[in-house]
């Protein structure tokens, strides 16, 4: 829309008069008999008509041969009759009033010239987008911001063209230099890769347990193919989609998913293992074997609740280990040496006896007369390292994918952190003492309608002389963590359980593995 000036309807000639003939020595009024506002040197007032600026081409304007040097011609006006708009000098250059822009200047402009689409594009990863090509106008330059990895954006004579190959997705922005005017586009790539699944779901479970499995819905999948393997493994439920009803067996399984999209195939696995799950403080869950190491293989069939029924307790203790030791070898009780009543369970051992470092273990602790009892004979500098199964794998006791439990996840089975507290103030599962057969503790996650987990009162091996104390009454369980020149365990009792104890490391304790 062109803009006008209004101005009052008397002759150019007679304003022209008044300018040029007259010497004009105060504020005048034109058009009305009042004195002009303070601020006024001329006033003019109509309400017939306008003042009519000087009618010139552009190529009559630029024949005045202005400059940017012309300062004086500031606040000159004409009107445009090329444009039909009014302008004026200022800062060494026309401004038209109608677009505020320098006259003469093109406003620059950008329109995509390639396929409808092609500004929006979806590919496979590394896969060359179809060209994104831009024509402008007024502009003499551009700049192409945001494009993702592997794209690039050029510009030749008026011409922007984005190409390439993407590795990520992301969105562009084409900004226009030269001219006037901000014109600019924006435009987006998505990438798309093979399907990259996860499995979400218990990666222990108990044995014939019902447990879904799932993995986050990919766009462009339609369908899912599951598989399992392990003895008496099934799937119930759900072959095809991203969620699956499984039915475990007696053994360690694993489970499989496979899907496909345009832009290829993904696959993944979860290694479950079948054992005796129970919560932690956070709402997780925590695999453990059934059985403390050592058990006898008729234990290892049987149920928690069947553990503690057991009528033969001492193949259910398992061994006893000092903290550190490989199991094969270093055991401190073999449960074909322990027979009759609790007075009789000792392995022969002299209490004077010192069996130098790096002899075999034959059966009876090694003994120190120094402050700090390791079996390693580092006395007051042990090896705290040696159940950091990333350093020394070799040294891990427990079957292939099970290690010795840290001390922060026995403190999140019970109230979590170090704590030490009356069995019915745990918090995520139910702490039962069993106080005939084997004793022990029965542990049942709450919502559970059976206790997952039962852990005997294995008692220790003493660790000055070997001899063995607490059966039935208390349970000492290493932990993977050192403390100091000890070790953390766990330690319970009929009326306590305490998950942040710690003891010197030639004592002898039962280990429980946790799945890997």
């Amino acid at each position: 829309m062109n803009l006008k000036l209004s101005i009052v309807n008397y002759p150019l000639t007679i304003l022209l008069l008044l300018f040029f003939t007259l010497p004009l020595k105060a504020q005048v009024t034109i058009g009305a008999q009042k004195a002009p506002h303070s601020y006024s040197v001329l006033e003019l007032e109509s309400t017939k008509g306008g003042f009519r600026l000087p009618m010139l081409k552009t190529s009559e304007r630029d024949a005045l041969n202005l400059t940017a040097d012309s300062t004086e011609a500031s606040g000159l006006f004409i009107y445009n009759t090329d444009i039909d708009c009014v302008e004026f000098w200022s800062d060494g250059k026309w401004i038209d009033l109608c677009s505020a822009t320098p006259a003469g200047s093109i406003v620059n402009s950008i329109t995509l010239t390639s396929a409808a689409g092609t500004d929006a594009q979806t590919v496979c990863g590394n896969t060359a987008i179809t060209p994104v090509i831009y024509a402008t106008t007024g502009a003499t330059g551009a700049t192409v911001v945001g494009l993702p990895a592997g794209v690039t954006g050029s510009w030749d004579a008026g011409v922007v063209t984005i190409s390439g190959k993407p590795t990520t997705s992301g969105n562009y922005i084409v900004v226009l230099t030269g001219g006037s005017g901000s014109g600019m586009a924006i435009g987006t790539i998505t990438v798309n890769t093979a399907p990259k699944l996860t499995i979400s779901g218990n990666n222990g479970v108990v044995k014939n347990a019902t447990t879904t499995y799932s993995v986050t819905p990919i766009s462009g999948v339609t369908n899912y193919t599951w598989t399992v393997s392990g003895t008496d493994w099934s799937i119930v439920s759900g072959q095809g989609s991203n969620s699956i009803t499984v039915t475990s067996g007696d053994a360690n399984g694993t489970i499989t998913v496979t899907a496909i999209n345009s832009c290829g195939t993904g696959t993944a696995s979860m290694d479950v293992k079948v054992g005796c799950p129970v919560k932690t403080t956070s709402g997780s869950w925590l695999t453990f074997m059934c059985y403390n190491l050592g058990a006898a293989t008729a234990v290892q069939s049987l149920t928690p609740a069947q553990q503690a029924a057991y009528t033969n307790p001492d193949a259910n203790y398992g061994d006893l280990y000092q903290w550190g030791r490989q199991a094969d070898g270093h055991q401190l009780r073999s449960t074909a040496a322990v027979n009759g009543g609790s007075t009789s369970r000792d392995i022969s051992y002299d209490s004077n006896s010192q069996i130098p470092d790096g002899d075999e273990w034959y059966g009876v602790p090694v003994y120190f007369t120094g402050g700090a009892y390791d079996w390693h004979g580092n006395g007051a500098s042990p090896n705290d390292n040696l159940w950091n199964f990333t350093l020394y794998p070799e040294n891990n006791p427990c079957p292939s994918g099970w290690r010795v439990p840290t001390q922060a996840e026995w403190g999140s089975i019970f109230q979590g952190g170090i704590t030490s507290s009356a069995p019915g103030n745990a918090t995520a599962n139910t702490w039962t003492w069993n106080g005939s057969n084997t004793h022990g503790y029965l542990i049942k996650p709450s919502g559970s309608s059976e206790p997952t987990l039962f852990l005997p009162a294995t008692g220790l091996r003493v660790n000055s002389s070997g001899q063995l104390l607490d059966m039935n009454a208390a349970g000492y369980y290493w932990t993977s963590m050192a403390y100091n020149t000890n070790s953390y365990n766990l330690y319970f009792t009929s009326t306590l359980v305490g998950t942040g104890y710690y003891n010197t490391r030639a004592y002898g304790f039962s280990i429980r593995c946790i799945a890997e």
